[in-house]
């Protein structure tokens, strides 16, 4: 090497050395215009900046925050506030010499503004955010109208919803944290929920929903009609001259939890003769929605300018089949319903409800074979206490009486209407001998069967070639008895018609009838005054156009009067 390069890089290394010497002289401290949010921190050493960081950065004891007037408050001690002095001399430092020489030295030259870094536990702090919200939070309140007692649509006025934006709030919170802005409230962001209409909105809109007033939509099926009346379809409509979709979703996901029904598989027991358990099989179903809510949505619009007060829509219904289905169970012909009938006894006293219910399930699951001939008081057998019966009021040989059995014509009354129902060989029937009440509940009168042991009686004969089983459903809570026929259809049809009534009489003074089991005094009213009356209707029973039963059943009631018991007792 010549002289001159000798000296050249001599010059060099001095140079590069005199460059070096603050960088090596420094060397484990951070560089030069190192600064922590534009507070300076250059040529510091670790245990120097976690001292300077204390005393420059002090937390307060909580973060402030204010909305519409009011102020809230969060304890940096309940979400562990800390700043990470570690963390944050760490990189303050850029201990990275791993990363190559010249890394280190670029990092140590360039100016630097770092900002806080803190640990802090974030699911509290998620608490704590949910907690402000809960104070803040206020649910939309649409506007709504409905009608008043003088068939008028008026307007409850809405309220605009608020809703404390907590993602929002926990990023500000962290960035203020971060950049030490821990002194000046923060404004909370809350946002707006829904809308209101306009006056000219709400006036055009009532005017609309008033042409609703009236009417209703009945949705059919599922052995029911279902009523949606006026008052729904105006809380339904909305101010911009549509219907409210979530209302109606609403709703329908309602009505479609309370039709659902399970399928019920067939259950035929059948011992020595005696049917111990049967359960016809039925068709489950539930409700399609989506198709109940476009059949809506397309019949809706049309409800204010339609003259028509009602719009019928068939509910469409998904079915499900039973897995065993009558025919499976048994070979006796007992396939379907032939003929159902029901009556109502809500106005009846409990002691007579008890020989209600004892008496249908006696007369229940009753096989007749083909040709032969039901006796209901055979099949009932003897009416004594130790049968189960009580003692309550009965018609006997003309006089209301108390005796054992009281109730029992509620059972033979309602298997009357279910033979007639059913197209059977009717051969005897009788009418009581004044009309009671309880048999009015939901038929006019002419529609009883009255029974007494040994008569008179209430006899069919079954003329369908195949078995038939009588089978009775009490119902205790609504006061209710029905009573199911069934066998194999021959394609029997059963028409009544021309019911009548005719001669009707005033009653007579009242009765009061001493009752030992009440104490003195005290009066309890069993039957009602009713005045006198006669009855008939036709019934006609056909197979493939020819008549093979036609009967006029006629009853005629005597003028009764209103029959108390007064009581003698101690």
């Amino acid at each position: 090497m010549s002289h001159k390069l000798y000296n050249l890089c001599l010059f060099i290394a001095l140079i590069v050395l005199l460059a070096l010497s603050p960088l090596v002289k420094n060397f484990g401290k951070t560089g030069r215009n190192t600064k922590i949010l534009d507070r300076d921190y250059s040529r510091l050493g670790k245990t120097e900046i976690i001292t300077k960081i204390d005393q420059d950065f002090p937390l307060p004891q909580s973060l402030k925050f204010t909305y519409e007037n009011r102020r809230f408050g969060l304890n940096l001690n309940k979400i562990s506030v800390k700043i990470n002095t570690t963390q944050i001399a760490s990189d303050l430092l850029f201990r990275r010499l791993n990363r190559g020489i010249i890394h280190y030295i670029t990092a140590y030259l360039a100016p630097k503004n770092f900002p806080l870094t803190f640990d802090l536990d974030e699911s509290i702090l998620r608490q704590q955010i949910q907690l402000i919200g809960d104070q803040v939070n206020r649910p939309f309140i649409p506007t709504e109208m409905f009608i008043d007692k003088f068939d008028k649509i008026q307007i409850k006025p809405g309220e605009i919803g608020k809703q404390l934006d907590a993602k929002a709030l926990e990023i500000t919170i962290l960035n203020n944290l971060n950049y030490y802005q821990v002194t000046s409230p923060i404004a909370l962001p809350v946002v707006d929920l829904g809308d209101l209409p306009s006056k000219e909105q709400i006036a055009l809109g009532a005017k609309e929903a008033q042409n609703l007033i009236g009417k209703s939509i009945v949705l059919t099926g599922a052995d029911q009609n279902i009523i949606i009346n006026d008052e729904i379809l105006i809380s339904w409509y909305d101010f911009d001259k549509t219907y409210k979709s979530t209302k109606i979703n609403e709703y329908v996901i309602s009505l479609a939890d309370s039709l659902k029904k399970d399928p019920v598989d067939a259950v035929f027991q059948f011992e020595n003769g005696k049917v111990l358990e049967f359960k016809p099989s039925k068709k489950g179903y539930s409700l399609d929605s989506k198709q109940l809510i476009l059949l809506l949505t397309r019949h809706l619009p049309g409800l204010i300018s339609n003259p028509d007060k009602s719009t019928n829509i068939d509910l469409p219904l998904i079915f499900t089949e039973p897995k065993t289905v009558n025919s499976q169970v048994n070979d006796l012909g007992i396939k379907e319903l032939l003929g159902k009938g029901t009556s109502s006894f809500k106005t009846s006293a409990s002691y007579r409800n008890v020989n209600v219910a004892r008496g249908s399930a006696i007369v229940n699951r009753v096989l007749v074979a083909p040709g032969d001939t039901f006796s209901f008081t055979r099949s009932l057998g003897e009416v004594i206490s130790e049968n189960g019966f009580g003692k309550a009021y009965i018609i006997k040989e003309g006089k209301t009486v108390l005796d054992v059995g009281g109730g029992i014509c509620q059972v033979s009354t309602t298997l009357f209407r279910a033979i007639l129902n059913a197209g059977l060989d009717i051969i005897e029937r009788h009418a009581h001998a004044y009309r009671v009440g309880y048999y009015e509940e939901d038929m006019p009168p002419g529609y009883d069967a009255t029974v007494f042991s040994p008569r008179p009686d209430l006899q069919f004969i079954n003329d369908t070639g195949h078995h038939v089983l009588i089978q009775s459903i009490y119902d205790g809570v609504n006061k209710s008895l029905t009573y199911e026929i069934y066998g194999t259809s021959d394609g029997r049809q059963v028409e009544i018609s021309n019911y009548r009534k005719w001669g009707s009489t005033p009653p007579p003074p009242d009765i009061y009838n001493d009752d030992p089991t009440l104490a003195a005094g005290k009066i309890v009213q069993d039957e009602h005054k009713v005045g006198g009356l006669k009855t008939a209707f036709d019934w006609k029973v056909t197979r493939n156009g020819e008549i093979i039963h036609q009967q006029t059943f006629s009853s005629s009631y005597r003028a009764w009067p209103a029959v108390y018991r007064r009581g003698t007792g101690q």
